[in-house]
């Protein structure tokens, strides 16, 4: 597999450090040519900066002169969500696949003009949705192609944790806060387990209109067979350890809750060592007709590393440009309905 010259563009993206630490330790895959910064980060992510020059050993120049550079395969995408879809769509241009941070800008029109060049330049399109590489959701879809669910009659999906006033107050960026922030995680899964929906019904809430954006937010997609629904809470004090995924089909129902769980305390782990997103997942399994008080069979996920596997992924794509699911009239798709589930029309 030829190795890939990639720059990435921005370090404001909230795992954005986890990404390029990822690419740097997969040096056999990538060679990270230099870290672009556009100006709008240079003062709120000074640190970051920082920790990709003394620790991490890269090269950081401005976003335009790493767009510039010659002889690169590939931009990776890492700015704040507001930006996302400019800084690709100007990668685009100049004929570079694209890593994206999900889920885009929040403009439908800058997602159009970006699926469009994409094609028209015929290439890769990646984009940075983390539970689409954690193994025990893959099996999910497996399943569900294989019709071990049998008729899935509902996905419902909950993505919560405690978040600090001050990104709550970030979120009034963002149409439908949460809902746009994280929410668009759990619509990627629904999406791709039950396809659209007939109808989306927006239930987004701030629990201080004056000082934060919409903190407490839920969606229910509405089918032929019955509702599915996204719920992503930034008040719930312990909710990332009842993030779960619910899907009920006519053979069994599979829960996974916790959907990650931590195994390590270290804080980044500079490619030094690969072990500060090292994780694992908790799955229950209920067959059909098993009766109301079944517990089902309960396991553990082997660790895994979402970052890892995503970029990994990345590289496979570039070389053989092989997806047959997540394509870009996919991507534009979920786009779509992730701005219904926050309210816009």
């Amino acid at each position: 597999m030829k190795k890939i010259r990639v720059v990435q563009i921005g370090i404001g993206h909230d795992h954005a450090l986890d990404v390029l630490d990822s690419m740097v330790a997969m040096h056999d895959t990538f060679e990270v040519v230099t870290l672009g910064v556009p100006d709008s980060e240079i003062v709120d992510f000074k640190e970051k900066i920082q920790i990709c020059r003394d620790k991490m050993g890269l090269n950081v120049v401005s976003a335009a002169e790493a767009l510039n550079l010659k002889n690169i395969d590939a931009a990776v995408i890492e700015t704040e969500e507001e930006n996302l879809c400019k800084f690709a769509l100007l990668a685009a241009e100049k004929g570079l696949h694209i890593h994206m941070d999900k889920p885009g800008s929040v403009s439908l029109k800058e997602f159009e003009k970006l699926t469009e060049t994409l094609k028209k330049n015929n290439l890769v399109f990646s984009t940075g949705y983390m539970y689409r590489f954690n193994p025990e959701i893959e099996k999910i879809f497996a399943a569900a192609e294989n019709g071990e669910f049998g008729e899935i009659y509902a996905v419902e999906a909950q993505m919560n944790c405690e978040q600090s006033a001050d990104k709550r107050r970030w979120l009034k960026k963002l149409p439908g806060g949460m809902m746009f922030f994280l929410g668009c995680h759990l619509i990627d899964i629904i999406l791709r387990l039950k396809g659209e929906p007939s109808e989306i019904l927006p239930l987004n809430f701030s629990t201080d209109k004056d000082e934060f954006g919409e903190d407490v937010t839920m969606a229910v997609l509405k089918y032929e067979n019955g509702c599915s629904f996204a719920k992503i809470s930034g008040v719930e004090a312990g909710g990332f350890a009842r993030r779960q995924l619910v899907i009920s089909g006519k053979e069994k129902t599979v829960e996974i809750r916790p959907i990650e769980r931590w195994l390590t305390d270290n804080i980044f782990s500079f490619s030094g060592c690969k072990t500060r997103l090292n994780m694992s997942a908790s799955v229950r399994t209920v067959g059909s007709n098993c009766g109301w008080g079944a517990d089902g069979a309960f396991k553990e996920s082997e660790p895994f590393n979402r970052y890892d596997s995503m970029m990994r992924r990345f590289a496979q794509r570039v070389n053989f440009d092989d997806e047959k699911i997540y394509t870009k009239d996919y991507e534009l798709t979920l786009y779509r309905l992730i701005l219904k589930a926050c309210g816009v029309e």
